[in-house]
């Protein structure tokens, strides 16, 4: 605590002048009126603070790139190939490298200026994605140059994500911090179900249009990032980026409730996440669709998680997030279960519906009481650790491919999603720190 305030002095002598000039520092800022948002409004209540609203719709622009690069690269692959082991070995050499360097770009966000670190990024995806736009355009694009273009841009990609989740809380005031978190995962899952259709809009009228609009979203994102203040919290450069490093992991494995809360995160990721790239499986084998009705079920899952965003935002302002995380999961899990014995299309879509809902809000809240309960002068680094969770989900898809093979899709998934109910349950109960969550925190405290 002592230390926290100690910054806190420091930075009250330190010229500012963005809008959070006249609030206290560590504290956000915002240029609303007083009072707090009440009702309905409270669910949008973060995005009336400027600074964090340029940073949302750059993540807009940003994740739309993203989402619209997954489609067209992985269609291409395809179109190039006839290989859908070449369709994986593309999407592999961008994954891999986020592994292993996401740890790396949490100390770089918290060692450094995290605006110019997401500027940096996005600008190199941007330079990335006109490279492959041109290769496309000139028609001498090949295989070997979608994995090394998809290397390279796993190797940017891990800079931005913890950046941008622990430049948030200075943004906005600790009573929208969580709110803000809320609307950040809304934001994401509103591109999930909007930018793939256009993608698929996009390379229906020519391919080489979706490849230059990625480049052109990159853009849009680090152009408006240029509009945001300077961070105020930076680490102590007296180590050096390994330790740095070794002292999130420690923290991390340490801490009471930020290590069971990760714990639950891998165990979602795991356990849970991989039935997306399981649905082709589920299309052919066990509900007898065509492609068409493939698309529908990707849609169930996207409207589902953009309608759960939206609850844990209005639910942002919740005492209980913790216990709401749990009902989130336990929901996700039976859902998931239901959805792989259905064996009817359409109970099968209302199922994604409701798997699209609990999983992301779980997920959510997960990421939200993470950040909440994290040392300021670490979120980079837990955020970086965070997502190097994500990056096993290729990897966790392996052996449940594997299992699927051995023992049927519907097998595979209820049973992932069974295991995953009783670990989180087990974890509730066994987890002082997680049946405890209810109780309000202060971030200074932690």
């Amino acid at each position: 605590m002592h230390r926290f305030q100690s910054r806190k002095n420091l930075l009250d002598k330190s010229p500012m002048t963005d809008e959070r000039d006249h609030d206290v520092p560590g504290e956000g800022s915002h240029s609303r009126s007083s009072g707090l948002p009440t009702g309905f409004s409270a669910t949008f209540s973060s995005l009336a603070v400027p600074n964090f609203r340029k940073l949302w719709f750059g993540m807009l622009f940003s994740i739309a790139a993203m989402q619209i690069n997954l489609v067209a690269r992985s269609w291409l692959a395809y179109h190039l190939s006839g290989s859908a082991l070449t369709l994986g070995i593309v999407a592999v050499a961008r994954g891999l490298p986020s592994i292993t360097l996401s740890p790396l770009g949490g100390v770089v966000a918290d060692r450094f200026d995290k605006r110019k670190v997401l500027i940096l990024s996005q600008s190199g995806l941007c330079v990335l994605s006109l490279v492959n736009a041109v290769l496309v355009h000139l028609g001498i694009i090949q295989i070997w140059h979608l994995v090394v273009i998809g290397i390279f841009q796993g190797i940017v990609f891990p800079f931005t994500m913890p950046a941008r989740q622990a430049y948030i809380p200075e943004l906005v005031d600790k009573g929208d911090l969580a709110n803000a978190l809320a609307m950040d995962s809304t934001g994401r899952n509103l591109n999930r179900v909007v930018a793939p259709s256009v993608a698929g809009l996009l390379i229906a009228w020519h391919p080489i249009v979706a490849f230059y609009a990625v480049a052109v979203f990159y853009f849009g994102s680090a152009l408006t990032l240029t509009r945001l203040p300077y961070p105020r919290f930076l680490a102590s450069g007296h180590e050096s980026a390994l330790q740095q490093m070794m002292a999130g992991f420690r923290y991390l494995v340490g801490h009471p409730v930020v290590m069971p809360l990760m714990v639950m995160s891998f165990l979602a990721v795991v356990l849970g996440m991989p039935f997306q790239q399981l649905l082709p499986v589920f299309q052919v084998e066990v509900l007898h669709v065509g492609p068409a009705q493939l698309g529908f079920m990707y849609g169930a899952v996207g409207i589902g998680a953009l309608f759960g965003s939206l609850i844990v935002a209005y639910l942002s302002g919740h005492p209980r997030k913790g216990q709401i995380q749990i009902i989130a999961g336990v929901g996700f899990g039976i859902s998931l279960l239901l959805f792989a014995v259905s064996g009817t299309y359409w109970i099968s879509l209302v199922f994604l519906v409701i798997v699209g809902a609990t999983s992301q809000g779980y997920l959510t809240l997960n990421r939200m009481l993470i950040l909440l309960n994290t040392n300021r002068d670490l979120y980079g680094r837990v955020m970086g650790i965070y997502m190097m969770t994500w990056s096993l989900m290729p990897i966790a898809t392996l052996p449940m491919g594997a299992l699927v093979d051995e023992v049927g899709a519907a097998v595979t998934v209820a049973g992932g999603g069974a295991l995953l109910c009783v670990l989180i349950v087990i974890l509730f109960l066994t987890q002082p720190g997680i049946r405890h969550l209810g109780k309000k925190r202060d971030l200074s405290d932690n």
